[in-house]
């Protein structure tokens, strides 16, 4: 059969099964025999919804540790160099 021929796709609001009307009116489902109302059953012809990636909430909070350190014990390593900080300023405006 061509599609012509086949009339209009519907779907039944009792049964929810899917047919053809083959263009008769009054509309009537093959499977449980009830009047199908022709404004409220054709069958848009849309694909499926994208489909949404899921995306896992990871919990960092449990997974992360905080050391505690001592600020002044870096400082002074920091500071342990031989030469001051003006020689060495000095060294590199001489570069330039």
């Amino acid at each position: 059969m061509e599609d012509f021929e086949k009339g209009a796709k519907r779907k039944c609001t009792q049964c929810g099964v899917l047919f053809f009307d083959f263009s008769k009116t009054p509309i009537i489902c093959p499977s449980c025999g009830s009047e199908v109302n022709s404004l409220l059953t054709n069958v848009s012809k849309r694909g499926r919804p994208p489909k949404v990636a899921k995306v896992e909430e990871k919990n960092d909070e449990g997974d992360m540790k905080i050391e505690e350190i001592d600020v002044a014990e870096d400082i002074e390593d920091v500071n342990s160099d031989d030469e001051p900080v003006e020689e060495i300023i000095e060294i590199e405006k001489e570069e330039d």
